[in-house]
């Protein structure tokens, strides 16, 4: 699938006020706020706005308009400071700042890349290349301060862009402003599951219509434990939905995937794809992942607390009795690598106190290399 613009879906921010994650395009994005020693009582980050309840976004000083969107506030301050890191390369960003007070400067970015003015309020401007200047308005009609969006094009895609945001001498105090971003990525897709054959050794589906095929083989010692278990093949699995996961499926398909000494299993890829994501539910036992090219990094992009990456190779879950829900651990991991990867081969074994097998709800997500 083409490349195409996305705005964040921001899920997450702390209740110390300092980072807020959501994604774009189904791939990560993190705001972390840095505050001045001198007012630790003031946050880098305000309101959070995280249902597509902001409504503001939508005025005409903003373009594109977003009739319902997120929101992060972000405060000015003298000596906070920003930075937007994002999973996958972003080209073209945009940032809606609405009721901006302030300075902000890009402290960060590239040779070659330009910061223009899409649109806004008169007294929002770029300035100097890499500073976007508001003007201080009394509230009136809904909105306050200036309101507009820029853009950040540059030779190369961006992986991270930083700021600062410093109050203009007409405010006294802090200065909260209404952020939202925009970029254009290749969206993470995951896999449509079409068939999961009676013996519940394969799994067959597609993802960006090339086919996929999931094949399990059990211990000798075991052979009436199948390596794969339920299949849900009608987007009716519905707790990938839950915030252990990156990004959120509210409704997916899911292929159950038995631990058990001796279990391997292979995912077979007809088209190369990048940007491999592993949705892992319920999960009682160590996954290790066996043929890894050099250079691939496993890395958790979210999950519970005793959801963990180690030794680099390996993804580890803590058995947890049944409650609301959910059981065990539960978590999100993403293969990045040199090269795109055409297939994936791992075992899964039970870690204690599992008596027998474990039942580990898995999802694949990736972005096609055509």
């Amino acid at each position: 699938m083409a490349a195409q613009q996305f705005f964040v879906d921001w899920t997450f921010r702390n209740d110390v006020k300092t980072r807020a994650i959501g994604t774009l395009g189904g791939h990560r994005v993190t705001l972390t706020g840095e505050g001045a020693a001198a007012t630790p009582a003031v946050s880098p980050l305000g309101a959070a706005y995280l249902h597509q309840d902001w409504q503001q976004f939508g005025l005409v000083q903003f373009s594109p308009p977003l009739r319902t969107s997120d929101m992060i506030e972000i405060v000015g301050l003298a000596g906070h400071s920003f930075k937007v890191v994002f999973e996958t390369d972003v080209q073209d960003i945009v940032l809606h700042l609405g009721s901006l007070a302030s300075t902000l400067v890009f402290t960060n970015l590239p040779a070659g890349t330009t910061v223009t003015k899409l649109s806004g309020d008169d007294d929002f401007k770029v300035v100097d290349g890499n500073k976007v200047v508001g003007k201080y308005v009394p509230f009136s009609d809904g909105v306050s301060d200036s309101n507009g969006s820029v853009q950040l094009k540059g030779l190369q895609p961006f992986s991270s862009i930083a700021f600062t945001l410093e109050p203009l001498p007409t405010v006294s105090g802090h200065d909260g402003v209404h952020l939202q971003i925009g970029g254009t990525v290749e969206p993470l897709q995951f896999v449509d599951w079409t068939s999961r054959n009676d013996e519940k050794t394969r799994a067959i589906g597609a993802l960006d219509g090339q086919r996929v095929t999931l094949t399990g083989e059990g211990a000798a010692a075991t052979p009436a434990v199948s390596p794969l278990g339920a299949a849900y093949l009608h987007q009716d699995w519905q707790q990938f939905g839950l915030d252990s996961f990156t990004p959120q499926l509210p409704y997916s398909d899911m292929m159950e995937i038995v631990g058990l000494a001796g279990h391997t299993f292979k995912v077979k890829f007809e088209a190369e794809m990048k940007n491999l994501v592993f949705h892992l539910g319920s999960l009682a036992s160590t996954l290790v992942f066996t043929n890894l090219p050099a250079g691939t990094t496993v890395t958790e992009l979210s999950g519970d607390d005793d959801f963990k990456v180690v030794d680099g190779n390996k993804v580890v879950g803590q058995y947890k009795p049944f409650s609301g829900g959910v059981s065990d651990s539960n978590g999100t991991v993403r293969l990045s690598g040199p090269r795109p990867f055409s297939s994936i081969a791992f075992t899964l074994k039970p870690n204690p106190p599992v008596s027998g097998h474990d039942g580990v709800h898995l999802q694949i997500g990736g972005t096609p290399t055509v």
